[in-house]
């Protein structure tokens, strides 16, 4: 951790949580370093240096399924519990890569409602509810919002996380000037898609467009497969994750002043 600015840490920017997603470690690295103009203090985070080291998603466990941590675990499980007490009572972002999306998108947790707020002025124009899908990630833990930066390993992503970054230091006052304008739909991530046993694989949707029942959305060995119900794709890929496509998402609203309504209610 390397704090930059003014007094004790106030706002955190995460890169590194998977080893293998370096856009995000990138950013960091280059924003610790440079001169910014910074009003707040501001922690600049590398999550998992070894597994970032070796170019690996995770050493032991996945540490963003590892929240809140335990003290006693395994590597991931330790640098969980550290990260919380860290991130608990300051405004977080985490910078993360994909296989499936070039547009970056921010994800959130219902849990911390206060989230959506924070997502919806980033410079997105999805942000995804992931409730009940893919839990003990970073955004169980306070205000802390993860956006999904690009293609791993590109410099399109590295570029896109530093982009981020500086839009979420401007949103919380820690650097002057104003930040890039935003307007997102708001979706939730449900259930995963599962990939028959197969060779090739091949996805003819596109992530947050809706896919009517009846649509061919994906094929493997040139088989297609059909959707018996519709659904709006996200984080879908053909090679992202080994054993699923990606996820069935559902839309919540265009706008937070809907979403308010509907958590309200």
């Amino acid at each position: 951790m390397t704090t930059r600015g003014p007094g004790e840490p106030e706002i955190v920017v995460v890169g590194g949580i998977h080893g293998d997603e370096t856009g995000g470690v990138r950013a960091v690295r280059r924003l610790r370093e440079a001169d910014l103009d910074l009003k707040r203090g501001v922690a600049f985070v590398v999550a998992n240096p070894a597994a970032v080291n070796v170019g690996e998603r995770y050493l032991d466990s996945d540490l963003n399924r590892a929240f809140p941590g335990n003290p006693a675990g395994d590597r991931e499980e330790r640098l969980a519990a550290h990260l919380r007490k860290l991130v608990q009572d300051r405004t977080t972002l985490s910078l993360h890569g994909t296989h499936s999306q070039p547009t970056p998108f921010a994800l959130i947790h219902r849990s911390q409602p206060r989230q959506f707020d924070l997502a919806a002025r980033m410079p997105v124009p999805h942000v995804v509810d992931h409730w009940g899908v893919n839990e003990g990630a970073i955004t169980s833990c306070g205000l802390s919002v993860e956006i999904e930066v690009g293609p791993q390993g590109t410099e399109e992503a590295a570029v896109a996380a530093e982009h981020q970054a500086d839009a979420f230091l401007k949103l919380v006052d820690a650097l002057p000037g104003e930040p890039p304008t935003a307007d997102p739909d708001f979706f939730h991530m449900a259930d995963p898609i599962r990939k028959p046993s197969g060779i090739s694989y091949e996805v003819h949707v596109t992530n947050f467009e809706s896919v009517p029942a009846g649509t061919t959305y994906a094929s493997v060995d040139g088989q297609g497969l059909i959707t018996d119900d519709p659904f709006h794709p996200i984080l879908m890929s053909a090679d992202g994750y080994s054993d699923i496509f990606g996820y069935k998402g559902a839309k919540i609203a265009d706008s937070l002043e809907r979403v308010r309504e509907i958590l309200l209610n």
